[in-house]
């Protein structure tokens, strides 16, 4: 965002601590960029499972309305073709619903699965991502923004949700 410490284009990655998912499910990436020349966000979370990994994508258009706030407004959702992977690789245990399930005694049913899958991934892979397009008033929100330098963006949704962003390369993140 110009006057923001933005470059045109900027690349953040966000410091997530309490996404609720399966632990099947591993959240690879979360991320920010923001095009100041064209106005426009994305957000991104990258998924990977045991089976695919895959990837949902916000992209919006937001409007400066003071130094410390945006106004941003969402025009569609991303969902990516699943990229399903070579080899099935599962834990030994997990947890769901606060029970223990043993996934040894199912090794023997992976490499059958694994040719299915492979069947699938051929079947998939050249589809376009699902585009969803977001028309509704509804979809808009308000980002004030508390703290920004060169790596770090601290900013509050209007949910009064903490969201803390770093520049990609950023030297605060190991």
């Amino acid at each position: 965002m110009r006057g923001h410490g933005c470059a045109s284009s900027e690349r953040f990655t966000a410091l997530i601590t309490q996404l609720q998912l399966p632990e099947l499910v591993k959240v690879e990436e979360i991320s920010q960029t923001i095009d100041s020349e064209t106005f426009t966000v994305q957000n991104c979370i990258k998924f990977s499972g045991p089976l695919a990994t895959t990837s949902i994508s916000t992209n919006a258009k937001f409007e400066i309305r003071s130094p410390k706030c945006v106004q941003i407004k969402f025009d569609e959702g991303v969902i990516e073709t699943p990229q399903v992977t070579d080899s099935i690789v599962l834990p030994k245990m997990f947890e769901l619903f606060g029970q223990n399930i043993d996934l040894s005694p199912l090794k023997g049913i992976f490499s059958s699965i694994e040719n299915a899958a492979a069947l699938v991934a051929k079947t998939i892979s050249g589809q376009p991502p699902l585009k969803i397009l977001i028309g509704t008033n509804n979809a808009e929100s308000w980002l004030p923004t508390t703290y920004l330098d060169e790596e770090l963006m601290i900013s509050r949704g209007d949910g009064s949700n903490i969201i803390v962003l770093f520049k990609e390369g950023s030297t605060l993140v190991n």
